[in-house]
């Protein structure tokens, strides 16, 4: 297919999208409809398929004219990944609490290859999920048998749901001494159904591990710079055990701008006071480690 073809795919992406806003176990919708003409001319599905492939070139890695038409057929906001409360679990002393919520992804109003793709990758993740919410109340339940006070509370919540993207966030917070905050994120691909990892983004070869770590250290010396109150462990400033290079397994999401996030947990980059820690990854690297 010539390049002409991908941009006639990206400027045919339906336009008409609908934002649903009903609660995990509500049944009200609120509908938001955008239409444009069917009919347009030349010059203007030429615009709209430059914009389209720009936003795309940033958001969507390796994209292809298949993947470009299987976005024309994708479903309506809101009907493909859904994140749904299953089990819920609660205990309260007088000396230790728990507030924690299963829940699962669960994936409908999709067809075809996409639709296998995503009900496969959306149970890995339930599993994941299930297995990391067993381990932190079996770990409280046995802390009850210890002195002091303690206290969990897990939650997951969407963090994105937009045409292209999915993206969950499963956060657990636990004190007893201290409080700490850990929070793992999994994001899907509307085009293929599939679970992206931070690798996946970027072309094989790119060294985006390296690329990326280079910016993010330069984000956290103009953010100490520019606030002295913050402090990042950092061993190019002289700290033997601080951040150099991100995980292979680094966690990260897809904002609702179609940006790339870099997310640290509390504690990983900087003192536990300054919480969890997410940085922005500028376009123009994204799309660089693309190529």
């Amino acid at each position: 297919m010539k390049n002409t073809d991908l941009m006639d795919a990206m400027g045919g992406i339906k336009s008409e999208y609908i934002l649903e806003a009903a609660a995990n176990r509500g049944q009200g919708q609120e509908k938001k409809i955008v239409s444009l003409s069917a009919k347009r001319k030349p010059w203007v599905r030429l615009v709209a398929g430059l914009a389209a492939a720009a936003a795309f070139s940033v958001a969507l890695p390796n994209t292809t004219p298949q993947v470009a038409h299987a976005m024309q057929n994708l479903p309506v906001v809101g009907s493909y990944f859904k994140l749904v409360t299953f089990r819920d679990y609660h205990y309260e002393s007088s000396k230790h609490s728990a507030d924690v919520s299963v829940s699962k992804v669960a994936v409908s109003g999709i067809t075809g290859p996409a639709a296998k793709e995503a009900k496969k990758s959306s149970k890995a993740v339930n599993r994941e999920i299930a297995k990391e919410t067993a381990s932190l109340i079996k770990d409280f339940k046995a802390s009850l048998k210890k002195g002091g006070y303690g206290s969990l509370t897990v939650k997951t919540k969407q963090v994105t749901n937009n045409r292209y993207w999915y993206a969950v966030k499963l956060t657990a917070v636990t004190t007893q001494a201290d409080s700490a905050e850990s929070s793992r994120y999994y994001v899907f691909s509307k085009a293929s159904g599939k679970q992206v990892k931070l690798s996946d983004l970027f072309k094989s070869g790119s060294n985006y591990r390296q690329a990326i770590s280079q910016n993010l250290i330069k984000q956290m010396k103009q953010a100490m710079k520019q606030d002295k109150s913050k402090s990042y462990f950092l061993k190019a400033n002289g700290d033997p055990d601080g951040f150099s290079q991100i995980k292979k397994n680094q966690q990260f999401y897809v904002n609702k701008k179609n940006q790339v996030v870099i997310v640290f947990s509390q504690g990983e980059v900087g003192p536990m006071s300054m919480g969890s820690q997410s940085f922005v990854l500028p376009n123009k690297l994204v799309a660089k480690l693309q190529r």
